[in-house]
């Protein structure tokens, strides 16, 4: 699925916290859901918050929205079908200055290439276990050649 604007990336993101938030049995304010959808980058996302209001934005909320969006993440990762979404939003949402993107990034794992072979081998401990294996298989290769060249010379 992919996301035709940032506002429908945003808007997917803000229903899976305030559905997990119904689903917790704690459903999130009017205020607060609208506050998923705020950005610097749009003016008319502040109409209708009290002066002060963004001032006053506290790390609780925060904390959890990021909790909600990381235990709505975790019950669909499993199927390809429910997790792709998340990453399109946050292909979407990529390099943009959204109020959500900030606790989506701290909820949901960074995105991954796909790798072909060549470079799985050489990522992570699978590295030091390719060097490894390229290290005895050259000193096979010299053995063997040193081993001829010394029945050759008898």
């Amino acid at each position: 699925m992919t996301f035709s604007s940032q506002l429908e990336a945003k808007r997917f993101l803000a229903a899976k916290i305030a559905s997990e938030a119904e689903h917790e049995g704690a459903a999130l304010s009017d205020v607060e859901k609208r506050m998923l959808l705020f950005s610097e980058q749009e003016p008319e996302s502040t109409v209708g918050f009290p002066d002060g209001f963004l001032d006053d934005i506290d790390e609780e909320y925060e904390r959890r929205v990021t909790s909600l969006l990381k235990a709505a993440y975790t019950r669909d990762r499993d199927n390809p079908l429910e997790r792709q979404p998340y990453e399109d939003a946050m292909k979407t949402l990529k390099g943009s200055d959204h109020y959500i993107l900030v606790m989506a990034e701290a909820a949901l794992p960074k995105p991954t290439k796909i790798q072909n072979h060549t470079d799985a081998a050489f990522a992570g401990p699978n590295k030091i276990r390719t060097i490894i294996y390229i290290l005895i298989g050259a000193g096979v290769v010299v053995a063997i050649i040193a081993y001829v060249l010394l029945r050759t010379r008898s």
